[in-house]
């Protein structure tokens, strides 16, 4: 099995930890270590180095390179300088893992995601190669829905498919996206067998390549003419320009196309996408609960994440349901339940000429 750590993307609703020039997964959202390196970390208790490979800009190549010495300089994808949205920039990875590894299974790693306990990540690993080596099918993970979650994607479980470890594997009847709508999505849950999407998505690199030929065969194309590229000396020049042409979409262009002839593993372990402040304080804190990181004092404050440094205290009264991030150049207080909101902070940032807070 191969990996591939996808980090090129910003993280912008992580202001103001996460910035253009160093987005989340290089900041130590949690504690010291950084997201990324997290991902490296619970990897390599099981898989060789060589086994890892990275997607990531030019512009983050230092903070890979800082934070994964481990990893072959070799195994670092660097994807050109556009923002195309997952789907170009997880297929390049691919293309170029079909070049080096044909034969080999590979999995999809986000690195901007929290996964525990880590063993039973790894368990999930394992039983996810058996099984795309046994049947060949996509595979991806799921979480079961209990309540709704509007930010989430879902899928309509189908029969339950026998494995060689204690794992919960289904068909997939149908990808649903996600409905943006509570009393819809509360029925969809009520009415069927359905999982959220926590991607993982597992297969061979060909055969992603031709579901790419099938459901989005302007994205083939371009993959195509990017691998004619590949060693000749002016290749990044030849890539940067086909790629920069690509149209702009997720994944999920394709895989909402073969869900339902693959499997979902629903995971064994509580997966978070960090996606925004209020996401890790509903992982790490039960909901009158405070996340608390650095040199804080909170006296009748709950349901609050409060995050800073050593260096300077921050201390509150009487606060409820809040997100505090104090950096060295910024200060965010927001109401927690607004933090899906921080776009406008950003979108205020460059209006008033402060670019150098982005």
């Amino acid at each position: 099995m191969k990996f591939i750590i996808t980090a090129g993307g910003q993280g912008t609703k992580l202001w103001p930890m996460s910035r253009e020039s160093k987005p989340k997964q290089f900041q130590p959202i949690i504690g010291n270590t950084t997201l990324f390196r997290y991902q490296i970390d619970i990897l390599l208790q099981q898989y060789n180095p060589q086994d890892i490979f990275i997607s990531t800009k030019e512009s983050y190549l230092n903070y890979v390179k800082e934070d994964s010495k481990e990893i072959p300089e070799s195994n670092i994808i660097i994807e050109p300088p556009y923002k195309k949205n997952r789907g170009p920039g997880e297929g390049y990875a691919i293309l170029k893992l079909s070049v080096l590894y044909p034969n080999e299974p590979f999995m999809i790693i986000q690195s901007d995601c929290i996964r525990a306990p880590e063993d039973k990540f790894l368990e999930m690993i394992k039983g996810a190669e058996l099984l795309v080596k046994r049947d060949r099918k996509f595979i991806s993970g799921g979480q079961k829905a209990i309540n709704p979650d509007m930010g989430s994607d879902y899928l309509k479980l189908g029969s339950k498919i026998e494995t060689d470890k204690d794992l919960e594997v289904y068909s997939v009847d149908q990808f649903v996206y996600r409905l943006g709508d509570y009393k819809k999505t509360k029925e969809l849950i009520q009415k069927y067998n359905v999982s959220t999407h926590c991607n993982h998505n597992c297969w061979y690199p060909d055969l992603m390549l031709d579901a790419y030929k099938k459901y989005k065969p302007e994205w083939y194309e371009s993959l195509m003419q990017i691998k004619e590229t590949f060693g000749k000396p002016n290749e990044k020049e030849l890539t940067d320009k086909i790629y920069s042409e690509m149209p702009e979409g997720p994944t999920e262009d394709v895989t909402k196309n073969i869900f339902h002839e693959g499997y979902i593993i629903l995971i064994p372990y509580n997966w978070t996408d960090i996606g925004t402040w209020d996401s890790l304080h509903s992982y790490y804190s039960n909901p009158k609960e405070n996340y608390q990181d650095g040199k804080i004092i909170a006296i009748d404050t709950t349901s609050s994440l409060i995050k800073g440094n050593s260096k300077k205290l921050i201390a509150t009264i009487g606060l409820e349901n809040i997100v505090i991030i104090d950096t060295e150049d910024a200060l965010l207080v927001c109401s927690k339940d607004r933090t899906g909101d921080i776009k406008k902070i950003l979108d205020k940032i460059k209006e008033e000429g402060y670019n150098n807070l982005l």
